[in-house]
């Protein structure tokens, strides 16, 4: 009787043991082979068209703009007030990565925005409604969202900037935009292209004039963070002295634009009127001319290259203004076909 209550209790024993063993929690490497562990956050591998790009700062990169991007038209309607010749989504498919425009107030009362894009004056030229505008590049940012651009906007009739945020929210291009939660930041505090990919806001906006980043936070005052050299220059070389800044900034924290276009005088009814110099395009286009005009700003001004450089007709050249960007930001640069047959329109 012994030996059978011993048996017995060393069974139950066992049994219990079993039990115990069973119910534990299971290292993780016994479970399910179907388990998932966590994701990591996806991180941007190319960013502007290469890979060395996404540890940079914004700011520490170089960009080709278009100016008046809007105004398109042919070379021969540079007197009616064109500034380029290929549509902006077009641009954005070349490599334009500043598109700057100049909003005016609109005569259209069905305007939602009450703003027009015009050259000097909407008398001259309309190139269409800002929302208009807007949507092609949201179309366009839609598609490319490895790629940082951004958008620089002459206020020329001192709008309010509640009139561009209904345009940016009605375009629905608001969400996309980047929002540093200041006015203001120095060239070394901006975030890299990487981070700005990885939060899906790859629009940077800028204004000349009435920002006010307490009710619209994504749409900066340009001269607080950049400043330019003179622009309309009629001769070369050019000149690369600080000419438009925020009273008390200083140049050395904020990053900088060129204005690399070259004007003539064009007599309209009696008004001498600057317009582009197209004669002189493939010259003020050339790598030679941009590296010549980049490399002296960098002697002037602490040996930084500009962050933007600002073209006409950028086309001309067939590539010529991004090898010298690819030049500047220290990249491959690789050749491809500028433009298409379709140079006006959307």
């Amino acid at each position: 009787m012994f030996r059978f209550t011993q048996l017995l209790g060393a069974a139950l024993a066992l049994a219990l043991t079993l039990s115990l063993v069973n119910a534990a929690p299971q290292p993780s490497s016994l479970l399910s082979e179907h388990t998932e562990a966590p994701t990591l956050a996806k991180r941007a591998s190319v960013c502007n068209g290469d890979a060395s790009l996404c540890s940079r700062l914004y700011s520490n990169v170089t960009y080709i703009g278009a100016h008046d991007s809007y105004a398109v038209g042919t070379i021969m309607g540079a007197t009616a007030g064109k500034n380029q010749e290929q549509t902006v989504a077009t641009q954005l498919k070349d490599g334009i990565r500043l598109l700057q425009v100049q909003a005016h107030n609109s005569s259209n009362s069905s305007s939602g925005s009450g703003i027009d894009l015009c050259h000097s004056s909407c008398s001259l030229e309309i190139g269409g409604t800002l929302e208009s505008y807007l949507s092609k590049v949201k179309s366009w940012v839609d598609s490319n969202p490895n790629d940082v651009i951004t958008l620089l906007i002459v206020n020329s009739d001192d709008l309010p900037v509640s009139h561009f945020a209904t345009a940016f929210q009605s375009a629905g291009l608001a969400s996309k935009a980047y929002s540093p939660g200041t006015a203001a930041l120095s060239k070394t505090s901006w975030p890299t292209l990487g981070s700005l990919i990885d939060s899906g806001k790859t629009v940077v906006v800028f204004i000349d004039n009435s920002a006010d980043v307490s009710s619209v936070p994504y749409i900066l005052p340009h001269f607080q963070n950049t400043w330019e050299n003179p622009y309309d220059q009629t001769s070369t070389p050019f000149n690369c002295s600080v000419d438009r800044i925020n009273s008390g900034s200083s140049p050395s924290n904020l990053m900088y634009l060129i204005n690399h276009y070259l004007d003539s005088s064009f007599n309209f009814f009696g008004t001498n009127i600057l317009i582009p110099n197209t004669a002189q395009l493939s010259t003020t286009n050339s790598y030679a001319s941009i590296m010549t005009d980049a490399n002296n700003c960098a002697s002037l001004h602490g040996s930084a290259y500009p962050t933007y450089v600002l073209t006409d007709f950028y086309d001309v050249g067939n590539g010529s203004v991004f090898q010298a960007a690819a030049r500047m930001n220290g990249v491959q640069y690789v050749a491809k076909a500028i433009g298409n047959a379709t140079k006006a329109g959307g």
